[in-house]
């Protein structure tokens, strides 16, 4: 259904049987379903700063906590160490691949400053090197250099070239503007092997799941694996498991439109949790940094947008996404892949995983 918004899901006696969804004009469609997989994605824009499209709103998530599932890893965040920075512009990925071809990382003062902070280099871990990049920030802008480099940057990398080009900027002319932004959710709606979540008939695949692969720090082409393998196991799963009873018929209602809140106060509300959740939980994070998110939430949850709109779905459902990673991240004391408080610097021996369910937040081996 092209332009729907997935509202909630629909659980009866334990398991979940449909979904509720809201159409392109704004009708409530009621849709039972023998199995229902959410392949939601991502929820990036939970934060100022993000690599992920519009859409990535924790939708997936968000529906399957509120209907009783278990979700686990929710604060491991993983943030791309250099995005485009520049006011107005989105924040276009410039990939790592130009740090090996050599692309160094500048401070406001021209200093190369990685040396300080891991022996690799710019080639260190993508959570190091954001790290760094957020530390070397607070006092002016981080530029990625390759003035130095001498081979042909426009043909080598053609898509980010054109990119910069609006910007009237160029690889190996100018220095780039970067800073991280929020790139991969590492944590999701837990799952097992086979896609299924701990709600009867209810599967997650991609990055609306957690099935485990990532650890707490993500290797980029896993994200296919997480597709691609766990999407084909959880559908021959669904299939497997589905419901012989007969389907009952979809059926739509018309949405009420009376007590919406304004689109432009909607826009305000986001942007005030979306930027609440940079400066408390993002890439550095402390005790009083998390309960100052956590004080802010609560603030937000008592003026939630009102109404049935695509956009006060998503704020809702940004709100559930914000509010577990602050509170996994709040119980996680240590500093573990991308997960790192400046209270609690080291690592503990044993890892463990987060699960959240129902209020509950529990550490599992």
């Amino acid at each position: 259904m092209e332009w729907a918004t997935s509202v909630d899901l629909l659980v009866e006696g334990g398991r979940v049987v449909g979904a509720t969804l809201l159409d392109g004009e704004g009708g409530l469609r009621v849709v039972r379903a023998g199995a229902v997989l959410l392949a939601s994605g991502g929820a990036g824009q939970v934060y100022s700063d993000t690599t992920n499209p519009a859409v990535a709103t924790g939708d997936g998530i968000a529906m399957a906590y509120r209907a009783g599932a278990a979700v686990s890893d929710m604060e491991f965040y993983q943030f791309h160490p250099t995005a485009f920075s520049e006011a107005g512009a989105p924040r276009f990925l410039l990939s790592e691949a130009l740090r090996g071809e050599g692309a160094t990382l500048v401070n406001a003062k021209g200093e190369r400053f990685m040396e300080r902070y891991h022996p690799l280099l710019e080639l260190a871990p993508r959570d190091v090197v954001a790290r760094a990049i957020t530390r070397e920030g607070m006092d002016g802008a981080v530029y990625l250099d390759m003035r130095h480099v001498k081979v042909d940057l426009h043909a080598r990398f053609p898509g980010i070239s054109k990119f910069l080009a609006k910007y009237r900027l160029e690889l190996g002319r100018d220095l780039i503007p970067v800073r991280p932004a929020a790139h991969y959710l590492m944590g999701g709606v837990k799952t097992d092997v086979q896609g299924r979540t701990t709600l009867p008939r209810l599967y997650a695949a991609g990055e609306a799941a957690c099935t485990g692969v990532h650890g707490a720090n993500r290797l980029a082409s896993n994200s296919l694996l997480e597709g691609l393998v766990f999407g084909a196991l959880a559908a021959e799963t669904m299939v497997a498991e589905r419901s012989l009873t007969e389907l009952d018929a979809c059926a739509s209602v018309v949405a009420s439109s009376g007590g919406v809140t304004p689109e432009a106060a909607t826009e305000r509300w986001i942007k005030e949790l979306r930027d609440l959740m940079w400066k408390y939980a993002g890439l550095l994070r402390d005790k009083d940094g998390l309960e100052q998110a956590k004080r802010g939430l609560d603030a937000l949850g008592a003026a939630m947008p009102k109404g049935l709109t695509r956009r006060a779905v998503e704020a809702r459902n940004l709100h559930v996404v914000a509010e577990l990673i602050v509170a996994s991240a709040l119980g996680r004391e240590e500093s573990r892949g991308a997960h790192f408080r400046n209270d609690f610097p080291l690592r503990d021996e044993v890892a463990k995983h987060s699960v959240m369910q129902e209020g509950r937040l529990e550490f599992v081996a």
